[in-house]
């Protein structure tokens, strides 16, 4: 469809199986019979995801957006809406989408610099073709042992409504979250509201060559109320204000297991209006092998920010600023790069100071080399200024250095560069995971207030494979890294570590 505008004048949903029947390698016994007794996602629920309906005036601007929207969905592997039939300014739409197996039961190993966490439990992403998502986990890590049950609804009654429920219970802690809102569900979309609360009670550790030293209880209950406006899209570019009050407070206590840090932190209650700005430039593309094997992957190329201030007359006064930015700095065929930003920050006008102020930039260059083999450089940096004794700045294992242990440096400055060499394969494992392969090398340093080795270069070298489930509803991937640190002198000593985990991205 061109840029001009047409009437809507028919939708037809059609629905693709998760196994292809058209393919040889799909269609067997097993495989049929999974596609039998699967539930379907219900028509209307696709239907509500719509941007139009029948009478509806569309351009190709919203029917791609709309598939931006469809593919965001648990019980969706890809989207399509394409033009049937055209006569004069009426179009006959067909609104195609490829089912995906939702009800998992979910077992996951991580592995990472000495720590190691596992999870197991059921969980439903489009329950009974509903779009509703429910869960019930297990899990366990080196810092606790707990029970996760969450429900969340997309859609109530069809209104673009959403309504979260999560109850965590650990062993030292526990997790509450419920959230009632309305998103801004579309570029054009002209107001959002949200109702919630957050209640975490968790003890965080300390960390020296990647072993706990000390401890904190901590526990943090957030409530929000806000309310959000938007004249929709306008010459490319859509604007947001939201504004509310937000209510924080913040108690810490000494560990159980591990003495205190040599200073606690303080308690803190903060109550503070705050007001946030929102721009997104509509600017996307489709791509295949950036961050995922073979997946539809929708890229924002655009500009886009978030940032809010808040300022709480409480507690001695605090100034509250949090936000994100991103843009595309060059985007050519077989070429991409970007950057990002966010930061949260807190001034004390008191002492006249920043405090539990961290500020991360990163830089992503993707250069295609081949169909099935690109180049990744990455680059990070971390900033942090005053955090309390409760948390850290580090680096090792999953968080950058993959040949170290998890949490090996801290510091308040953070250097990370990676190179990796990617393979993509379309090759599926019983047809059901897809293959990529990775050599890298990991370069990081941290500078600051540290134990040891503030200053000094830290590198490793490694090889990885890559395992995507092409029929589940999870974008989600999984590593399997074996690294070897480089250079002398390395307390602990040198060993081959062998990451494990899953990520949203390659």
């Amino acid at each position: 469809m061109d840029s001009s505008q047409y009437q809507v004048r028919s939708i037809k949903i059609n629905q693709l199986p998760i196994f292809d029947p058209k393919n040889p390698r799909e269609d067997t016994r097993l495989f049929r019979w999974i596609n039998r007794v699967h539930i379907p996602t219900r028509q209307q629920v696709i239907r509500h995801q719509l941007l139009f309906k029948e009478g509806d005036t569309v351009d190709s601007r919203m029917l791609s957006e709309n598939e931006r929207l469809l593919r965001q969905q648990k019980y969706a592997s890809d989207a399509k809406v394409r033009v049937l039939n055209r006569c004069d300014t009426a179009v006959d739409l067909e609104v195609v989408t490829r089912e995906v197996w939702t009800l998992v039961p979910g077992f996951s190993f991580h592995t990472s610099g000495g720590d190691n966490s596992l999870d197991v439990g059921l969980r439903d992403s489009n329950a009974l073709g509903s779009g509703q998502r429910v869960s019930l986990f297990y899990s366990n890590d080196a810092n606790r042992s707990s029970y996760k049950l969450a429900f969340e609804n997309p859609n109530i009654g069809n209104t673009h409504r959403v309504i979260k429920l999560q109850a965590d219970k650990s062993t030292d802690g526990f997790h509450y979250l419920a959230e009632y809102e309305l998103p801004f569900f579309s570029l054009d979309a002209d107001k959002a509201w949200k109702f919630g609360y957050e209640s975490t009670k968790e003890m965080l550790s300390q960390y020296q060559f990647g072993k706990r030293v000390t401890e904190v209880d901590r526990r943090h209950d957030v409530a929000e109320l806000s309310r959000g406006l938007s004249t929709g899209l306008v010459n490319g570019v859509t604007t947001r204000l939201r504004y509310g009050v937000r209510d924080e407070d913040y108690r810490y206590a000494p560990g159980t297991k591990r003495p205190a840090p040599a200073a606690m932190p303080d308690d803190l209650h903060l109550t503070y209006p705050f007001l946030e700005l929102e721009s997104i430039e509509d600017k996307y593309a489709v791509a295949y092998n950036i961050s995922q094997i073979y997946r539809t992957e929708d890229l924002l190329l655009g500009r886009s920010y978030r940032a809010s201030i808040g300022f709480a007359t409480n507690s001695g006064g605090r100034l509250i600023l949090n936000g994100q930015y991103s843009d595309t700095l060059l985007s050519r065929p077989k070429m991409l790069l970007q950057w990002r930003a966010d930061w949260r920050a807190r001034w004390d006008p008191s002492a006249k100071e920043w405090e539990d102020t961290l500020i991360n930039a990163n830089l992503d260059f993707h250069r295609g080399q081949t169909e099935n083999r690109t180049l990744y450089m990455g680059l990070a940096a971390s900033k942090a200024i005053n955090l309390n004794s409760s948390e850290q700045l580090t680096l090792g294992g999953s968080t950058g250095l993959r040949g170290f242990d998890s949490h090996y440096l801290n510091g308040d400055t953070m250097l990370k560069f990676t190179a990796e060499e990617r393979m993509f394969s379309n090759y599926q494992v019983l047809q059901l995971l897809r293959i990529g392969v990775a050599g890298f090398v990991d370069v990081g340093r941290v500078y600051g207030k540290t134990q040891w080795g503030a200053g000094r270069t830290f590198s490793n070298v490694g090889l990885g494979l890559r395992l995507a489930p092409s029929k589940t509803d999870e974008a989600r991937i999984i590593h399997i890294d074996l690294a070897y640190p480089l250079g002398n002198n390395i307390p602990g000593g040198k060993s081959v570590q062998l990451v494990v985990e899953a990520r949203g991205s390659f």
